[in-house]
């Protein structure tokens, strides 16, 4: 295991920790994600996001993406993930949405939210594991652990069953952020549009007032349309990555 790897391996637990514990300190014990997301800027993800820049800055780390245009003409691939995203907000507004202030909460939080994750996945392990080994073990190892973290939830929630079907679910669409900062070349769009879907599920989430506490606990069929609803955007990204063996080989140190 290169130094690299060593590095952005201890990034990621620190950053985990600081996800995870400053979400249950913000929150002053469980509560549901919404809650967090509708309440005031929370300070947990421009925090983690503001530790991986220091990382990266101290490191030089400068294939990220963070410093790279979009190919010409990559944009259009975005074309699934957007269909989604507009059909989340315009569900939302039949629903009835949340006032606009709950609304700028939302699309502030998930902006450090899709910076935060995609900085750490798609760039920092992504960039460390790819010098390490083959592209596709490179990108399987990132979507596994996108969606491990994801089932930390609980501690959060305390609910386990929604936490790991939110695991399973962001596994498939860490495959297709993955693909995106791969046939874009930068990380810009990855996060954009990581941060847009996340704006778009939570408004939809609390439109007609349906705020963390007069919801339900999901049961059912209900924690599988996650997985469901992603599995589209999954199969897309294998298509995209389908040449990325001959595309992407494993940088030079």
């Amino acid at each position: 295991m290169n130094r690299r790897l060593l590095l952005a391996l201890g990034a990621f637990v620190i950053w985990t920790a600081l996800t995870v514990i400053g979400g249950r300190l913000r929150a002053g014990g469980e509560a549901e994600l919404v809650e967090g997301m509708i309440h005031g800027v929370n300070w947990v993800f421009p925090a983690a996001a503001a530790f991986l820049l220091a990382v990266v800055a101290w490191q030089r780390w400068d294939d990220l993406g963070l410093k790279t245009a979009p190919a010409a003409g990559s944009l259009r691939l975005l074309w699934l993930p957007a269909l989604y995203i507009a059909a989340f907000l315009v569900l939302g507004a039949i629903l009835g949405l949340p006032p606009l202030g709950v609304i700028a909460f939302v699309l502030i939080n998930t902006f450090f939210v899709g910076l935060s994750e995609e900085l750490m996945f798609r760039g920092v392990l992504l960039q460390a594991l790819r010098h390490s080994l083959a592209i596709w073990p490179a990108i399987l190892v990132t979507s596994l652990l996108f969606g491990a973290i994801h089932s930390l939830n609980v501690f959060t929630t305390g609910h386990l069953l929604p936490a790991v079907m939110q695991s399973g679910a962001a596994l498939l669409s860490g495959l297709l952020f993955i693909a995106i900062r791969l046939r874009t070349g930068s990380l810009w769009p990855a996060m954009i549009i990581h941060g847009l879907w996340d704006f778009g599920t939570f408004t939809l989430g609390a439109a007609g007032g349906q705020m963390a506490g007069r919801e339900a606990a999901p049961t059912g069929i209900q924690m599988l349309l996650p997985l469901l609803l992603v599995l589209p955007n999954a199969l897309y990204a294998l298509w995209l990555l389908r040449h990325v063996g001959r595309t992407h080989a494993r940088p030079e140190d």
